[in-house]
């Protein structure tokens, strides 16, 4: 098992130490508390220790499975998936995501330091409410971990290893019925008719990003992107590397290795 090189440091102590220093970002919304205003409270004071947990796993690789597991079991933990925050600015017209709105309309990447912005507001806001992060989808390069670490401290990170071949026969597997959208799985959730839908009768289709060369297309760049980022945290020495191909065997190793970080703040 991999050991931290460091104590665990706290999100809030840390956060508000940086926030001391450099951050000035302007707050996606009027009702979240502003990074500079926690900022002005001592720094002894957050009401425990909390943490910021990153969580990496290949695409149909189980990491939505395992968050959920990880959220059941420690509710300290509050869920940052930056897709679904993403999508909630633009939906609610803020600042943010008026901003983020005019990147994706013209089909470009939302820059890095608007989706820092976005996990700092949420970072100032659970430690107001004494809670840790869970982040999902973010940071998913060097680049990215990069400049998020020059406001957060990342202290403990889940890298999900499923076996690529494991992860295509998965998603290879699926197949939709487009109109409702209703999905098949011949291994697990077969249709009753092979082919057709249950309700409908209607034929089946595969989604070319699921098919096997598409599947492992995803895989070879996810692999590529994410392998600098595993050994920074390694040499960080937060990481713990889990390897396995159900999610039911792999999260027990998960929750222990979780539980005893986290009792090293007890």
């Amino acid at each position: 098992m991999i050991q931290l090189a460091t104590p665990a440091r706290t999100l809030g102590a840390s956060l508000l130490r940086r926030q001391q220093r450099r951050l000035v970002l302007p707050a996606a919304s009027s009702a979240l508390p502003t990074a500079r205003s926690l900022a002005s409270m001592p720094e002894e004071e957050p009401a425990h220790c909390s943490h910021s947990l990153l969580i990496l796993g290949k695409p149909g690789g189980g990491k939505g499975t395992i968050s959920g597991k990880i959220l059941s079991d420690f509710p300290q933990f509050r869920h940052v998936s930056t897709g679904d925050e993403l999508r909630q600015h633009v939906r609610n017209g803020t600042a943010l995501g008026r901003e983020a709105k005019k990147y994706m309309d013209e089909g470009a990447l939302v820059p890095d330091k608007l989706m820092i912005q976005m996990v700092m507001d949420d970072a100032v806001e659970a430690i107001k409410n004494g809670q840790s992060l869970l982040l999902d989808g973010f940071p998913r390069t060097m680049e990215q971990a990069s400049a998020l670490d020059e406001e957060l401290d990342v202290d403990l990170v889940i890298n999900l290893c499923v076996p690529n071949e494991t992860i295509i026969d998965r998603i290879s597997d699926r197949w939709i019925h487009p109109a409702s959208g209703r999905v098949y799985s011949y291994s697990y959730k077969p249709p009753k008719v092979r082919g057709q839908d249950d309700e409908t009768g209607e034929p089946l289709v595969q989604r070319d990003d699921d098919k096997p060369e598409s599947v492992l297309k995803r895989l070879q760049k996810y692999d590529n992107v994410t392998k600098p980022l595993v050994k920074y945290y390694e040499e960080k020495g937060v990481i713990q590397t889990f390897r396995g191909t159900m999610s039911d065997v792999i999260y027990p190793e998960v929750k222990g290795w979780l539980n005893e970080k986290l009792e090293e703040d007890e």
